[in-house]
């Protein structure tokens, strides 16, 4: 593809990986830093391009309980400006969501599934939806909506649960593994399969249409523990604190078959060697090439 590419939060988690992965591609990809493109500002560069793709915004859902309002503020207002954007501009949107269901009624979840946000994050992701629901309905802007569910992979910030774990894996020094809660189940999607997933899109545009990105599995605190311990190669107890998060959720599994069907996508790459991949990661020295 030798199409223009606009990434918003292009130096984030996500954002690194995909604006490579868009060049790999043959794309023209424009992913300028914070003080060149300010989505809650509403100050974006002056280029023409085909598409946008919206990965900027707070994340962690810790941080969303004591900032809710900043939340609500970078996600949402950040999000409408960003359609707008592409209103003036006529230009195609991806969106990247997030998990937005709370407490599912069934498993696996599809994208019928009602959406009941419970945490500060979650309300401010539906709200964006919402956002880019009217602009597609009522002002014709191009626009589809992922919600990724656990994404992980190498080089995720270090008060997320898998980097915690493998930090405590790797290090000789450390004699368990210790977690808050190690019950809960959750979807783990690697960051591959999400940018993959996001380029099948691409090739494959459904205007107006959400789609989960997950692997269609789940997976407790605990046994994600014991598979990083395989992966690294040592033998650690797994302690938990038995420290239940707010409003937390038991057990998650993304149904996958709707972008399967729209785009030909499937995730590619299993929790035990997405692991292996963030574990050797993490044992490279600081600023090695990845």
């Amino acid at each position: 593809m030798t199409d223009r590419v606009l990434v918003t939060g292009g130096s984030g988690f996500v954002g690194r990986r995909l604006v490579q992965f868009l060049r790999d591609e043959g794309a023209e990809v424009h992913a300028p830093e914070r003080n060149a493109l300010d989505v809650s500002a509403g100050s974006f560069p002056d280029l023409s391009v085909d598409w946008v793709i919206h990965l900027a915004g707070r994340t962690y859902v810790p941080a969303s309980w004591s900032e809710p309002a900043d939340f609500y503020r970078v996600n949402v207002l950040g999000t409408v400006n960003v359609l707008e954007y592409c209103r003036r501009t006529q230009t195609r949107l991806i969106h990247v969501s997030g998990y937005c269901y709370g407490i599912p009624e069934r498993l696996p979840i599809p994208e019928t599934a009602p959406l009941k946000p419970n945490n500060p994050y979650a309300f401010s992701k539906c709200a964006a939806e919402d956002a880019c629901r009217f602009f597609f309905e009522c002002l014709q802007t191009e626009v589809m909506i992922v919600r990724p569910f656990n994404i992980y992979g190498p080089g995720q910030q270090a008060n997320f649960l898998i980097p915690r774990i493998v930090e405590q894996a790797i290090d000789p020094g450390v004699p368990a593994i210790v977690v808050e809660d190690d019950t809960p189940r959750r979807d783990y999607v690697h960051l591959d399969d999400v940018i993959g997933a996001i380029g099948s899109l691409r090739r494959n545009p459904k205007p107006g249409a959400t789609f989960n990105i997950g692997s269609g599995e789940s997976y407790s605190v605990a046994e994600v523990a014991e598979m990083v311990c395989r992966a690294a190669e040592v033998s650690k107890p797994v302690v938990s604190r038995g420290n239940r998060r707010v409003n937390d959720i038991s057990d998650v599994i993304a149904d996958i078959s709707a972008i399967r069907d729209a785009a030909g996508w499937s995730p590619l790459i299993t929790l035990p060697d997405g692991l292996h991949s963030v574990v050797d990661h993490a044992r490279r020295p600081s600023g090695a090439v990845v």
